[in-house]
């Protein structure tokens, strides 16, 4: 995978993280990477450095539906929200 790729992956993983954060869902499962340094506009970091976030985001995701049931997850209001706008652009 090319290095700009990586940090468009990293950069969306990232999105999902601050959605999970700012939706209450996610509680410290992003610890790890917060103390990593590295985020996506850090374009100037090795190919290896944002493999290593993208991994660790990719952690704290899945301990998300590790520790949360999805049925739990889908009634959190955000994202019913998100999902309800996602409908409404499929059904167009």
């Amino acid at each position: 995978m090319h290095k700009e790729e990586l940090v468009f992956l990293h950069l969306t993983l990232f999105h999902m993280k601050r959605f999970f954060e700012e939706a209450g869902i996610a509680n410290g499962h992003f610890a790890s990477y917060d103390k990593l340094g590295i985020q996506p506009v850090h374009i100037h970091k090795s190919k290896a450095d944002h493999k290593k976030a993208i991994l660790t985001l990719c952690k704290g995701i899945t301990d998300i539906f590790k520790e949360s049931q999805p049925e739990d997850v889908i009634k959190n209001p955000r994202v019913r929200e998100l999902l309800e706008v996602i409908e409404e652009v499929q059904s167009h």
